[in-house]
This record gives C-alpha cells, sequence and structure tokens, in this order.
C-alpha cells in the first residue's frame, strides 16, 4: 500500500472515530434538553391562554419563541446524530455535480457568480448514495456562494480529479476566505459564523458526517491568492461493466455554467 494511501485510511480512520464520539455525546445532551424545553413550551403556551397583562403576553411569546428556536436546533442535531448508513450504489461523480450545477444556474447569475468546471476525462466512479452526496456538495457550493455574496459575487471553480485510488473533488471561491482560527473548528455540529436565526451551524458537520459514512475525507484550506477550497475525497469503486457506456465517458469538459 502506498504511503499517500495509508495516510488517508489512518486519517479516515481517526475522522470516523471523532464522529462517532461526537454524535454519542450530542444525542445525549439533545434528549436531555429536549425534555425541559417541552415543559418551557408547554407552559408559556398555558400561561399566555390566561388571563395576563398585554406586557406580560409579550415577554411570554419572547419565552415561547426561544425555547421553540431551541427545541428546532435540538431536533435538527438528533436528526444528524441518528444519520443511518447509506445504501450504495455505483455514481459518476461528473454528472452528479453536472446535475447540481445546472440546478444552481438561476442563483449564481442573480448574485453575480460565475462557475467554472474542470472536470477529469471519462467515468470517475464511487460507491454512494446520490441523495446524500447531493447534500454534500449543495452544501459546500451555497457555502462558497454565500461567501461571495459578501464581496458582491465572484467566481467558483469545480474541480475533479482521480488521483490513485481515490477521487478529490475540489470546489473553490475567490471570496473573502476563512478566518484561520475558524479552520479547525468549521466543522464542528453548531459553530457558524452567522448571525443568530440565520443558520443552524450544522451544514459543513452534515457534509463532514457524510463523507465520512461514505468513507471519504472532506477539509478546507484558504488559497494563496486569496478565497478558499474545500475538498472533498472518496474512495475509488470499480464500476460494473454495464456502467461503461460511452456516455459515462464523455468529456465532461471546461464549461462556464
Amino acid at each position: 500500500m502506498e504511503i499517500t494511501d495509508l495516510r488517508k485510511l489512518r486519517e479516515q480512520s481517526r475522522q470516523s472515530q471523532l464522529l462517532a464520539t461526537l454524535r454519542e455525546m450530542m444525542a445525549g445532551i439533545a434528549n436531555e434538553v429536549n425534555n425541559p424545553l417541552g415543559s418551557i413550551l408547554l407552559y408559556s403556551e398555558l400561561l399566555m391562554a390566561g388571563d395576563v397583562s398585554p406586557q406580560t403576553q409579550k415577554d411570554l411569546k419572547v419565552i415561547h419563541d426561544e425555547a421553540k428556536r431551541a427545541a428546532k436546533a435540538m431536533t435538527y442535531l438528533l436528526t444528524y446524530c441518528q444519520q443511518e448508513r447509506p445504501e450504495l450504489r455505483y455514481l459518476d461523480i461528473n454528472r452528479i455535480l453536472e446535475k447540481l450545477l445546472r440546478m444552481r444556474h438561476h442563483s449564481e447569475t442573480a448574485h453575480n457568480i460565475t462557475i467554472t468546471t474542470d472536470f477529469q476525462y471519462g467515468l470517475l466512479p464511487v460507491k454512494g448514495e446520490p441523495s446524500q452526496l447531493n447534500q454534500l456538495f449543495m452544501n459546500l457550493i451555497v457555502n462558497a456562494e454565500e461567501s461571495l455574496k459578501q464581496v458582491d459575487g465572484g467566481h467558483i471553480t469545480v474541480t475533479t480529479r482521480r488521483e490513485g485510488k481515490w477521487v478529490k473533488i475540489s470546489i473553490t471561491d475567490d471570496g473573502p476566505g476563512i478566518p484561520p482560527e475558524n479552520l479547525r473548528q468549521i466543522f464542528y455540529p453548531f459553530f457558524t459564523t452567522k448571525q443568530n436565526g440565520e443558520g443552524s451551524g450544522l451544514g459543513l458537520s452534515t457534509c463532514h458526517g457524510i463523507a465520512t459514512s461514505h468513507k471519504g475525507l472532506i477539509h478546507a484550506e484558504n488559497n494563496r491568492t486569496g478565497g478558499a477550497t474545500f475538498i472533498v475525497e472518496l474512495p475509488l469503486a470499480e464500476a460494473p461493466e454495464k456502467t461503461r457506456t460511452s456516455e459515462d465517458a464523455r468529456m465532461a469538459g471546461s464549461l462556464v455554467i
């Protein structure tokens, strides 16, 4: 086994163990928090239905709304912790990304964002669950778009490459980049730089979970010329003979979307 592959397998094992520990801990916390939140929601509703002053009614609504927001976050967390093992099938990464980028075209045009694809020629097969991989790459592309919206637009490049026994997918933007102190935290659940109420902080941690459940790796880095790159590496799969069509093997190209 090559040293690079061995290093990736060790990193994969480390990420899987960390994720399993975090999920077990977070599921316990979410269940413990949900019980008192349920009581707060119930009793605040009962009090609001009673004969109270307008100011008290207003204060109770704030309590109820905040408890409801916290309960929603706990629901997201439990969903994240209880992700089931995906049912894997053979997929072509290039085709998944092409379809996803066609869906995002209108949003990108509206926000002065352009996307260039630089896909490696031919079939890049992985074993994956289509909806989960769509969610993974959708989250990363939307994350890049939101970064560019802060600077009134810009450019995203989506690249695919085969490197040994791995398929490497890179999503690069020329936005403001990621503060160095945040690079080690961005995949942690509930870590977010958004204002309260604008995001759950589970988008990138969900990406981490999906990549790990597919026996892959994910990390982020800042570019020397500005902006950031998110890199997903998935094990290359040997596709069944029946999937090796001329259409699958066509040039995905360097298309400007």
